[in-house]
């Protein structure tokens, strides 16, 4: 009898692991599924620039967009929030679906299941990218700052969209360049008697990238995704933010009151629209 229950007990665990290991690899095959249609908009006039009414958003993404300047201050902000709100969600898409691959990666190294030669260029690529070589700091550094921090920092860096990098390079973030490799643009000013350069993007949705990328793989911001993990309330976070600016602490004061006053922090609940999503499977998938 005892034996028999022995033999039961090994069977529900070997049929537990099996289930775990079925799901991993269901997981694995379904989760490149989910396709983000992206309405891709070359703004001439202010009509192209949507906007947005509430929560779940048009996943359009913008270039080109030269014209802020020429409106209103009220108005300039609005579009400037309408233009940057869907490019960051569309990051944040694709960055929670990588971010969903590692994690499925991770638990089929932890069940000995063998990586795909694909599966492994991922992974040192993102190892490369967020400057770390452990799995569980890749995951943590795969969780993005709140929305209403990255539009005030883009608001800040590129005067609402009425700067130069923003509309000649779509810069927003002012993210400078080190290598002339770069496709990039002269900065009108000089560091100790060194010329500057910044970044040019074929839409904003590179210069988003670059500004996660950033704060997600500098030692610099350590302090800044240590808060993250622990709590994310806007105005502890942004004080982690000082050196992202040679003003210091008047620019987390800055950044206070951009979010404060234009009450940036309600878009923090925003969404893609799910009307957008694509599933080319019968069923649709669960990311």
């Amino acid at each position: 009898m005892r034996k028999k229950i022995l033999l039961d007990g090994k069977f529900w665990i070997v049929a537990a692991v099996a289930v775990i290991i079925t799901a991993i690899i269901f997981l694995s095959k379904k989760i490149d599924k989910t396709v983000l249609v992206i309405d891709h908009v070359t703004v001439e006039k202010v009509e192209d620039i949507k906007p947005i009414n509430d929560s779940l958003v048009v996943p359009i993404l913008y270039s080109d967009v030269k014209l802020l300047n020429e409106l209103d201050m009220d108005s300039r902000k609005q579009k400037f929030i309408d233009i940057l709100i869907p490019t960051v969600l569309i990051y944040h898409h694709q960055l929670g679906l990588n971010k969903e691959r590692v994690k499925i990666l991770q638990e089929k190294a932890r069940y000995s299941l063998k990586w795909t030669s694909e599966d492994s260029l991922f992974i040192q690529t993102s190892f490369d990218r967020y400057k770390t070589k452990n799995l569980n700091e890749l995951i943590k550094r795969m969780h993005p700052p709140p929305i209403s921090i990255a539009i005030a920092q883009a608001a800040l860096e590129s005067g609402w969209g009425s700067s130069r990098f923003f509309k000649e390079a779509n810069n927003v973030f002012g993210i400078w360049s080190f290598s002339e490799n770069d496709d990039r643009i002269i900065a009108n000013e000089s560091r100790e008697g060194k010329q500057i350069y910044l970044k040019k993007y074929e839409n904003l949705l590179g210069s988003v990238e670059d500004y996660h990328i950033l704060l997600a793989s500098s030692d610099t911001y350590s302090d800044f995704r240590a808060c993250i993990q622990r709590d994310s309330n806007v105005y502890e976070l942004i004080w982690y933010l000082r050196i992202y600016s040679e003003r210091r602490d008047q620019y987390v004061i800055m950044l206070r009151n951009v979010i404060a006053a234009n009450d940036l922090t309600k878009y923090d609940v925003y969404k893609i629209d799910p009307d957008f999503y694509d599933y080319p499977s019968d069923k649709k998938s669960i990311f």
